[in-house]
């Protein structure tokens, strides 16, 4: 069985350079943790609902040590299709188990697919159009860590739940960019020659060039956030009037509002974005986790935060880049549906949690530690 050795190493000089922001937790806790089949497992939640009847069929996919780009190119290969034919949700991790969604055309029969232990198909309706990047409302994970004494669980228990109640930084993990961020240079390159959109390969690559900025400008924000809480002083804050910067540090939430940060809320289940133009209101729904800060992924067709907030962001945008359309992404997110168990006999913890689409469960990881995981 394929297994994704994780380490915890010494920042390399680029990440030294970024100096990596935490503030959910303050408490580093101590763990192993080695990604495959046995210790990783995620579920998509999809907002697909299956249907008698429809042009497409809805496939319940589940996969071992395979990844998405291999799973789709497996599946075309055995029923002799073209890969575009098959659509998905959300790309899951290689070095696990993982259950996803996928959609075919209502031709295409998968009778002739036989299941194995490494990928197991079953059709469990029908849908009327082929399902979309990102049409999912969050993604459920199980992680076994290692190497864990008693003393470091009850560590680690407190540590999963102020996450759980502070919420963590949505960075991108390291499975987007691959090592030294070789997705995000080629994406950088790829976007520049025009070729970003011909296939899904390449758009993921260029995503990754999205990503990385976006890492950074999230990383800046949690540096001024962290100087807000300490009564520091940077740019940023000293252009603030102290009696507006007492107001945003009142909020529990370590993630700082600023003036002109744009985030979202959920009205009748529609994703609405507004603007923060009133702190004291808006430090009140993040509180509650009922408003949502977001960061861009730039392109060429995306709204912009504004005022301070704007002035910080634009600092991480490639104007040039116009591979893909862009997107706002949530800067801050909690974990839900938490459960932490201890294996005393096999020095083992085991961590359930839900998680909004897009975010990372090894990001809640490195929130535990303190500490950047790396391949």
């Amino acid at each position: 069985m394929t297994i994704a050795t994780v380490k915890i190493e010494e920042a390399t000089e680029r990440e030294k350079m970024t100096n990596r922001v935490y503030l959910s937790n303050k408490e580093a806790t101590k763990f192993s943790f080695k990604q495959s089949p046995e210790t990783f497992k995620v579920v998509e939640n999809t907002l697909v609902k299956p249907q008698k009847r429809g042009e497409f069929r809805l496939l319940e996919v589940t996969k071992t040590s395979i990844s998405t780009i291999e799973l789709i190119e497996y599946i075309a290969s055995v029923l002799k299709i073209k890969e575009k034919e098959i659509s998905y949700a959300g790309l899951k991790d290689k070095h696990a188990v993982t259950t996803q969604y996928l959609t075919l055309p209502r031709n295409i029969s998968v009778k002739k697919f036989k299941n194995s232990d490494r990928v197991n198909i079953k059709e469990i309706g029908f849908c009327d159009k082929p399902i979309k990047v990102g049409e999912l409302r969050s993604n459920s994970f199980e992680i076994v860590l290692e190497d864990v004494r008693q003393d470091e669980y009850y560590k680690i228990e407190r540590a999963f739940n102020t996450i759980k109640q502070n919420g963590f930084a949505n960075f991108f993990g390291y499975q987007r960019f691959g090592v030294l961020d070789d997705a995000s240079l080629k994406g950088k390159k790829i976007s520049e020659f025009g070729k970003g959109s011909k296939n899904q390969k390449s758009r993921i690559i260029v995503a990754a060039y999205q990503a990385k900025y976006f890492n950074e400008w999230l990383n800046k924000r949690l540096e001024i956030s962290k100087n807000i809480i300490d009564g520091k002083k940077d740019n940023i804050t000293s252009s603030i009037s102290p009696t507006l910067l007492k107001l945003i540090n009142k909020s529990n939430t370590p993630f700082k509002l600023l003036p002109g940060d744009l985030g979202f809320s959920y009205k009748k289940g529609k994703k609405i974005f507004e603007t923060v133009n009133n702190i004291e209101t808006y430090i009140k729904l993040l509180d509650i986790k009922k408003f949502y800060p977001t960061g861009v992924l730039f392109g060429s067709s995306v709204r912009f935060s504004t005022s301070i907030a704007g002035k910080i962001e634009r600092e991480f945008v490639d104007y040039d880049f116009d591979a893909l359309r862009g997107a706002r992404r949530a800067a801050w997110v909690s974990p839900q549906q938490t459960d932490i168990s201890f294996d005393k006999e096999n020095d083992k913890v085991t961590l359930k949690f839900t998680l909004p689409a897009g975010s990372y469960a090894t990001v809640l990881l490195e929130e535990l530690l303190n500490n950047k995981i790396v391949l």
